[in-house]
């Protein structure tokens, strides 16, 4: 080899060799310096770190941010703090020239800018154009979007039009992750820094679960009660949009056979609409129209059972279901419908069961004849059941009782109001307790104006329903809890009084009161009473109340029949 290629050679070699030295001394120096505690010490393993290459972006980076760092810890001194950010500018600065694509570069001279001009006004250029360079870079990064967004809704009512919505842009992009994390730091970066209701109404995506994160939020923080409600009904809207949905999806994986799939739908659509509590009924709305959701739930029970039939299940596996639907169904064609749909499917004999064996099965084929107004038929059963022995087992003493409502039922329905008495103590000799029956027997005394027998069947019922006052033990109700009471009626109208212990506070407890799944009453507590008038089922009800922002002690429940005279309001909105 030539000598002076071989001189050349070895030239290089040594080049490369002392350059890796001072880079492996400036990455060496730089993660100590990371790792350093102290603000003076890692400054300067910082700056001994540029002299060994000064080509390296993220030593720029982590002086600047140590600089920032120390005029922020230096501001009682505003001449060292003063000091301190200049440099942390320059340095922030020479970082970018070497990497402009940093966003955290460039996040921290926006901050560094902000604080120069805090210290010396008109000194250094703003720091808008900064945050949005980082906000542009960040791509997915939420922690530079959250403080872009923080920046720019500190100064909102001052922003021009385009950078209001640059934030809201920033702030979409948030909220489109729906990640609940991510939407509660959104929230309180907006609460803590705006607080300016129609800016969400712009941000957050229509989910309901993020709408009802965000009303859980605004209830928490004792913030607008009607933004909080409306959100709630909102969700709820949307929820009912997805339901119904989901169901032509199962409709359609029903007709395909494919059953699995179809039922998973069909049941989705229900926990969706048993989700819904009719926040609208409080704003005095109609989001969601009453008579399409109660179609939508028969149907949905229909379609569950016929799912179960599909996969031969027996009658018992899906009475629960068609129960739960003809509960709901009036219309004597569509139980007709149903009727030949479980006879042509072998659920049901061709002819009408007359087996006294099976009471459950009888039970239900009257119910399907009874929805189909076929009176005469079950009376003629009704004459059939009193001409023979019928032993009934215990375990079928409840659908038996059942059969005998149903015969008396028939017999009122054509105005055999004796006949019909008679059926009633039948089944009341059968089971003493059963409130459906004791109810009816009391309207069939009223009819025939037999008060002294009325009377008599008030003091059973009373003995069965619920005591008219509730002592809960003084429940506490921690903030975000649900306390819970079931309670047996009669199915009449009632005034429920709701007694709280009283208690000093600067922000007013906020509840929700929820019956059989909706909501009834939400507003601040001003008095220890709450009064509401309420609609009641015959039997098992429940009472739920919802501690929203504090917690509070409820004392007592107490009820009355209902009145004319409207209750006093005890609750107020905050709008």
């Amino acid at each position: 080899m030539n000598p002076l290629k071989k001189i050349g050679l070895i030239f290089v070699i040594v080049f490369i060799a002392i350059l890796d030295i001072f880079v492996y001394w400036n990455n060496h120096l730089y993660y100590r310096a990371r790792q350093e505690p102290n603000g003076e010490k890692r400054i300067k393993l910082l700056e001994r770190s540029i002299s060994f290459c000064p080509l390296n972006d993220l030593v720029f980076y982590e002086l600047g941010k140590s600089y920032l760092d120390s005029g922020v810890t230096a501001l009682s001194d505003s001449t060292s703090a003063l000091s301190f950010v200049e440099k942390s500018v320059l340095n922030l600065r020479q970082s970018i020239r070497i990497n402009p694509a940093s966003p955290y570069s460039h996040i921290y001279l926006a901050q560094a800018l902000g604080q120069l001009d805090i210290l010396a006004p008109g000194k250094a250029a703003g720091p808008i154009e900064e945050y949005k360079k980082a906000a542009d870079l960040a791509g997915e990064d939420g922690q530079i979007h959250r403080q872009v967004a923080r920046f720019f809704l500190s100064r909102w009512p001052r922003l021009s039009p385009e950078d209001q919505e640059f934030t809201l842009d920033i702030m979409r992009k948030i909220a489109a992750k729906r990640a609940p994390d991510e939407i509660s730091q959104l929230l309180n970066i907006w609460e803590l820094n705006s607080g300016d209701y129609a800016i969400m109404e712009k941000v957050l995506p229509s989910d309901p679960q993020v709408f009802r994160q965000y009303a859980r939020f605004l209830g928490e923080k004792s913030l607008s009660l009607g933004e909080r409600q409306k959100f709630l009904a909102q969700a709820e809207a949307l929820e009912f949009q997805r339901a119904r949905r989901d169901f032509r999806s199962g409709e359609l994986e029903l007709f395909n056979f494919r059953v699995q799939a179809a039922y998973g739908h069909f049941q989705s659509v229900l926990n969706r609409l048993q989700s819904i509590q009719f926040y609208q009924n409080l704003l005095g709305q109609d989001l969601i129209n009453s008579g399409d959701y109660l179609s939508l739930v028969r149907s949905t029970w229909l379609n569950l059972a016929k799912c179960r039939a599909e996969e031969r299940a027996g009658l018992a596996e899906i009475e629960g279901y068609l129960l739960k639907f003809l509960a709901l169904e009036d219309r004597p064609k569509e139980v007709s419908d149903l009727e030949a749909y479980l006879r042509r499917r072998g659920f049901l004999s061709q002819e009408p069961g007359r087996r006294f064996d099976d009471p459950s099965r009888l039970a239900f084929e009257l119910w399907l004849g009874y929805k189909q107004t076929k009176y005469r038929d079950i009376i003629k059963l009704g004459g059939e059941i009193e001409d023979s022995f019928v032993v009934v087992p215990q375990k079928g003493k409840g659908d038996f009782v059942r059969i005998l409502q149903l015969i008396g039922d028939s017999y009122q329905k054509i105005d055999f109001l004796y006949d019909g008495g008679d059926i009633y103590r039948k089944a009341l000799a059968v089971d003493p307790t059963n409130l459906e029956t004791l109810l009816r027997l009391r309207q069939n005394y009223e009819r025939l104006g037999e008060e002294e027998q009325r009377q008599e069947i008030d003091r059973a019922i009373e003995k069965i329903t619920s005591p008219p006052e509730i002592s809960p033990g003084n429940s506490w109700i921690d903030k975000g809890k649900t306390f819970a009471q079931k309670l047996i009626l009669e199915g009449n109208r009632i005034d429920l009084d709701l007694h709280f212990a009283g208690r000093n506070e600067s922000v007013q407890p906020l509840i929700s009161v929820f019956f059989n799944g909706q909501v009834v009453l939400e507003g601040y507590l001003e008095q220890n009473i709450v009064s509401l008038r309420i609609e009641t089922k015959a039997g098992h009800n429940m009472l739920q109340v919802l501690s929203v922002n504090r917690p509070v002690i409820l004392t007592k429940i107490a009820y009355r029949d209902g009145l004319e005279a409207d209750n006093p309001q005890m609750l107020r909105s905050q709008n």
